[in-house]
């Protein structure tokens, strides 16, 4: 049976009511920290138990084991730390020794802060546009982190903000919430609505924004977006990226606060960056991270990792690209934006990436991923004591900083393509509160959900070999879109008709030069190349089986999908159809028996036995290979119509 031997709350808690809200019988949070109850120890104590290290009592231990690991888990400045017992306790309060859940490095030489960022003007505003109150809670607990900084936070709502506060600050944090359909929230929108019309000199303002949303609209952080935008319109200096949370927000804003708010603390009075110190401060904001230590991803738990990360950045202002490598130890379940946001917090504060949500995509030793769902252990490359993660930019998209890319490629590709809901007059029914909605067969909604379960198109836009090199090329998620729309027994027959004579034009379908290889970038990859198959063979049948060599065409990939493979015999013989196959009977009962290789007489094949170019003592092999891509052979067909 688990039991936890003692548990204790180190220095930096933020008195965020989390672990009280979990355990209560365990935690009770007081003015500057969480305490351990009297009622759970065995020493009667009511403190942080940091020095005392007291044991807790057998009952609570065992009892409150599933809890106080929750609690463990929910700390958003991970202070909390626990010891096991290594097996059932003897009796008494003694207890044995067991491992500490996160192993805490000796303290280092505490590294010197310059009096520029220790004096003087240290202030902060945190502005708050809040629905729900998420917001809200946020900017409670960004203050409080704030103070380990030693910046002086001040909390307030957009709803009683001005302008003229930002103008006043020298460091702002935004925290604000999307709220409908990408609407700004209620105590945010006449703020909003000046802040549009301004036109104040932010140029002496720093700030970072943090958005919430849900990936479910369409409008995903949308009001978190406009602020970010609109301060950088009027001169603001973006400190750090902005940060896209979803419904599952306290992961990313842990990383976002305590990279915003390090470098945030590295500006002095005189608006001077001191970056030498942005891991300094982010220690100090979060004392207990350390590279590796994060283990954010769920699943089974994996052994540690020693690797060599190394990470394209890109520099925009100064137009320089080039790769950095950091050196780090990590569990192998940890998700690759897990090593990217402990690199961030205490190696290099500068990296920009999305932590999470659908524009997470990355290249990861070569393959396509979203960063929050793809473990370390499924894609480090190298043998033991040399594994290593090199990680890009999604390939076929502009690249804005680091590991950022714009998707503006991607959105006017598929403007241009109009894939838009044209709807057919259709039967429907009504349902039991009186709405009229249409119908659809369960097959039919199987197939259209089957072939675009994926997890973010933008991201598969990027698994394309020719999309990096192709401008008029739509890219496969355009196309799989496309495909979709077409499938769907809901569109009209005009804007079927639109949306397959897009795939079939110059830039459609035909120039991806190869869907096997979409199919290497995981499931995602096989169910968009099977969707684009698919399709292929639809505009075979439109398009291809037509003109002078359409009935060649037809029967040779009739043959070849009914096979699954080409030779010697099938090319001459197949290709001419039953009727041609039953005019050359006799030829091609020659070939079938093995007694020609062409089809003419039994004599020209043994020539071949003796006389150059051709195998001497033995005939040439015949080929037999086999061959799931007959539209390669449509294309030869093709060539030769234009040519000749």
């Amino acid at each position: 049976m688990s039991q936890i031997a003692m548990v204790w709350v180190e220095d930096g808690c933020i008195t965020c009511d989390a672990c009280q809200e979990i355990a209560p019988d365990v935690f009770e949070v007081q003015d500057d920290s969480s305490f351990i109850v009297a009622a759970a120890r065995v020493d009667g104590g009511f403190d942080s138990n940091e020095s005392t290290k007291s044991a807790l009592k057998d009952e609570i231990g065992s009892s409150m084991y599933d809890d106080i690991l929750d609690a463990v888990d929910g700390c958003p400045v991970e202070v909390i730390k626990y010891v096991e017992v290594g097996a059932e306790p003897t009796g008494g309060d003694e207890v044995s020794e067991a491992p500490v859940a996160e192993v805490v490095p000796a303290e280092e030489e505490a590294v010197e802060l310059p009096s520029e960022l220790t004096e003087g003007e240290r202030s902060l505003l945190v502005l708050f546009g809040s629905q729900s109150g998420n917001s809200e809670d946020l900017g409670v607990n960004t203050v409080k982190l704030a103070a380990n900084a030693g910046l002086n936070a001040t909390l307030k709502d957009m709803e009683s903000a001005s302008m003229d506060d930002i103008s006043a600050a020298s460091r702002v944090l935004i925290i604000c919430s999307t709220w409908g359909e990408g609407e700004q929230p209620d105590n945010a929108e006449a703020f909003w609505q000046a802040a549009s019309a301004s036109s104040a000199d932010l140029s002496g303002v720093s700030f970072s924004v943090c958005a919430l949303g849900d990936s479910a609209y369409d409008l995903f952080c949308e009001a978190g977006k406009q602020w970010d935008t609109r301060l950088g319109e009027l001169g603001a200096r973006r400190v750090v990226d902005r940060a896209d949370c979803d419904v599952d927000f306290d992961p990313v804003w842990k990383t976002w606060s305590t990279a915003a708010l390090a470098n945030l603390a590295c500006i002095d009075e005189s608006g001077n960056v001191h970056e030498d110190f942005i891991a300094t401060f982010a220690e100090l904001i979060s004392p207990t991270k350390k590279a590796g230590a994060v283990s954010s991803a769920a699943g089974i738990v994996q052994a540690d990792i020693d690797l060599t990360v190394k990470i394209f950045r890109y520099d925009p202002a100064e137009a320089s690209r080039g790769w950095d490598s950091y050196d780090c130890t990590v569990p192998g379940h940890l998700s690759i934006s897990g090593v990217l946001n402990s690199i961030r917090e205490t190696q290099d504060g500068s990296i920009s990436f999305r932590s999470s949500g659908k524009l997470s995509g990355l290249l990861v030793n070569g393959r396509v991923v979203r960063a929050d769902e793809c473990r370390v252990l499924d894609l480090v490359g190298g043998v033991k004591g040399s594994f290593y993660l090199n990680v890009e930019p999604l390939p076929g998209h502009e690249v804005l900083r680091d590991l950022i890319v714009a998707t503006d490629t991607y959105d006017n590709r598929r403007s241009s393509a109009k894939v838009w809901a044209r709807t057919r007059d259709r039967m429907g029914e009504y349902a039991d509160n009186g709405i009229a909605i249409g119908t659809m067969e369960p097959a039919a909604a199987l197939k259209l959900y089957q072939m675009s379960n994926i997890s973010s198109l933008e991201t598969a836009q990027a698994y394309s070999d020719a999309l990096p090199y192709s401008p008029n090329y739509l890219g496969p998620a355009v196309c799989l879109s496309l495909w979709r729309r077409a499938s769907d027994p809901r569109t009209s027959a005009a804007a079927v008709e639109d949306s397959m004579n897009r795939l079939e034009a110059k830039g459609g379908l035909w120039s991806e030069t190869d869907i096997s290889a979409i199919t290497r970038q995981g499931a995602d990859g096989a169910t968009m190349a099977k969707a684009l198959y698919q399709c292929r063979a639809d505009l075979l049948r439109r398009n291809k089986f037509t003109g002078k060599h359409g009935k060649h065409v037809k029967w040779f990939s009739r043959t070849i999908k009914m096979t699954g493979e080409v030779n010697e015999t099938l090319v001459p013989a197949l290709v001419t159809g039953p009727i041609g196959m039953i005019a050359n009977g006799r030829q091609v009962l020659r070939m079938l028996t093995g007694f020609t290789r062409t089809g003419g007489p039994l004599m020209r094949d043994k020539q071949a036995l003796f006389l150059p170019p051709a195998s001497i003592g033995k005939m040439p092999p015949m080929f037999s290979l086999p061959d799931q891509s007959h539209h390669q052979v449509v294309a030869i067909f093709n060539e030769f119509d234009k040519r000749f």
